[in-house]
């Protein structure tokens, strides 16, 4: 009995530690920490863009900083809900220039058109004490952010409705 109890506790804690290591491999492996959940489609204008859609502090703040790349049918779709307001965005950390879309009730209450990565025009990082902040025009409740130059591309204008499919 002594030898099978010692057995079912060596297994046991086998079995815990195994699940332990998964469970810590899986939570940083790299894949996991920079891949972006397209999972959602948003009509804008004519146009069809895959996003991701935060509405949680931390995911809000983080947003696509540290990203190296958006395909161009990809953005990232910032919901403050019910809660309309003129929040600032700044491009703190972001490796490549992006459009914001300014998204109020649905519609479209303006454009920043090719808002620069924070590098200066030696290609250095710009402290983030002197990064600019970004504000929308008026009231919104979501912000689109999507690579630099697809609203021109796309003829969007302000006025476009933005619908989650």
């Amino acid at each position: 009995m002594n030898l099978l109890f010692k057995r079912a506790v060596f297994i046991l804690i086998l079995v815990f530690f195994s699940a332990g290591c998964n469970q810590f491999k899986t939570a940083n492996s790299p894949a996991q920490t920079s891949a972006t959940n397209y999972n959602h489609q948003l009509l804008v204008g004519g146009q069809i863009l895959n996003v991701e859609v935060v509405s949680e502090g931390g995911k809000m703040e983080q947003g696509l900083s540290g990203k190296t790349k958006m395909a161009d049918n990809e953005g990232m779709l910032f919901d403050f809900g019910n809660k309309e307001g003129t929040p600032g965005f700044w491009m703190k950390d972001m490796k490549f220039n992006l459009d914001f879309i300014w998204i109020d009730q649905n519609k479209i209450v303006g454009i920043t058109a090719n808002v620069p990565a924070p590098v200066d025009d030696n290609g250095l990082k710009i402290r983030d004490n002197d990064l600019p902040t970004y504000y929308p025009p008026s009231v919104v409740n979501q912000v689109l952010e999507v690579n630099s130059g697809w609203t021109e591309k796309n003829k969007i204008k302000t006025g476009d409705e933005v619908r989650l499919k």
